[in-house]
């Protein structure tokens, strides 16, 4: 092979992994913010060589740095779908060119889920306004969830999130004065002192599928925290699962095989099911993202 051979197939490779370059369209090209260095992101490993099937074609999945760039990239037909995250559309200026195909139904069979902000059973904590001035454990960093809607709580609960005890440690543990556990702040609120925190985490968030899954009884050092352990002090608003969206350039055809394959066919496919995290999809509510949105704001 010619050296100008190695380079076009270098650049062939590049305009693959990185999600450059005008969309072929020999090609289904789908969008996400999900990387992957050879093939489809392992999210989507199984169901990519289902739609190849069904389209007749090859599918690429084209990853970008967000919801941003995947709406312009929509928006310009430089990809006929997009994988997104709630957060991810929100972050799409302007959604007027988009069409939702199908949102997300999660493990506990619904299209949106919420969190709960919880202290111990056997605190004294009574309501949300009493963790003025406390250690409070958020979930992940810009989280449409588990911080931008956690934060929102606190506050339509009475409690600014400003009130909260200032944190001082630094990055990635906390930004801004604020704690971030990830999936940790439950076991940080439930058992702090012995998980290293001098001064004890008054309280805490946790996704509502996380913990359903934690165990009704029997928390330990060892498996770790159960439901019984904790008191709800709230509940979050909801946040809508993932959704699949289109641009204006997506051939109807295409948008009619995809639809139809998301709403009656991928809830009878356990991989797929399993390596996105979904149960099935089931018909979009653009109202649902138009609320989160507010929560960027």
């Amino acid at each position: 092979m010619t050296t100008r051979s190695y380079l076009s197939c270098f650049s062939l490779c590049l305009v693959t992994l990185v999600g450059c370059g005008p969309v072929a369209t020999d090609v289904v090209q789908i969008g996400s913010t999900k990387a992957a260095f050879l093939g489809p992101p392992s999210e989507f490993r199984a169901l990519a060589p289902r739609l190849e099937k069904l389209f007749g074609k090859p599918v690429v999945f084209r990853a970008q740095p967000d919801g941003a760039a995947l709406g312009q990239q929509l928006a310009l037909g430089e990809i006929e779908f997009a994988f997104l995250s709630a957060k991810e559309f929100c972050e799409i200026d302007d959604a007027s060119q988009l069409d939702l195909l199908a949102t997300a139904v999660n493990p506990n069979g619904r299209s949106s889920r919420r969190a709960f902000i919880i202290t111990r059973k056997d605190s004294s904590i009574a309501r949300v306004a009493d963790l003025s001035g406390k250690r409070f454990a958020y979930g992940y960093r810009g989280d449409l969830l588990t911080d931008h809607a956690t934060q929102a709580t606190l506050k339509n609960e009475g409690l600014e999130a400003t009130k909260l005890a200032t944190e001082i440690l630094p990055p990635p543990l906390a930004y801004d004065g604020r704690l971030y556990a990830g999936k940790e702040a439950a076991a940080k609120v439930a058992i702090p002192v012995l998980r290293g925190d001098v001064f004890p985490i008054a309280a805490g968030v946790i996704d509502e599928i996380a913990f359903a899954n934690l165990p009704a009884t029997g928390g330990n050092l060892i498996t770790g925290p159960a439901q019984d352990d904790f008191r709800i002090l709230a509940k979050t608003m909801v946040v809508p699962e993932m959704v699949v969206a289109i641009g204006p350039q997506t051939e109807d055809s295409l948008a009619a095989i995809m639809t139809e394959f998301l709403l009656e066919q991928v809830k009878n496919e356990p991989v797929i099911c399993e390596q996105m995290g979904v149960s099935g999809f089931t018909t979009a509510d653009e109202e649902q993202y138009s609320l989160a949105r507010l929560l960027l704001n």
